[in-house]
């Protein structure tokens, strides 16, 4: 397994402690591929994982975009509370 894949592993993991899968959505920042930004946007998007977890979700995925030089409108439009929040903040200060 790949680091970027044993971080996923640990995002999508529910039965994780939260600062488990918060650290793993912030390290997620510096891979880059579609695996990663799908992870992140489901992990984001999901309502019954805790709001910390979310936020880190929408910020690794404003890094990667930021890096990229392209945002994905689809999935930044699909945010929501927090991870919306922490994904804007970050793209209005780049």
């Amino acid at each position: 397994m790949t680091i970027s894949e044993n971080l996923i592993s640990v995002l999508l993991d529910p039965s994780a402690r939260t600062d488990e899968r918060d650290d793993a959505a912030m390290d997620l920042s510096r891979h880059d591929s579609e695996a990663v930004e799908s992870a992140l946007a489901l992990i984001a998007c999901d309502q019954k994982v805790p709001e910390t977890v979310r936020a880190s979700c929408g910020e690794s995925l404003a890094e990667i975009w930021i890096r990229r030089g392209q945002v994905n409108h689809q999935v930044l439009a699909a945010l929501s509370g927090a991870s919306k929040n922490e994904a804007l903040a970050r793209l209005r200060g780049n």
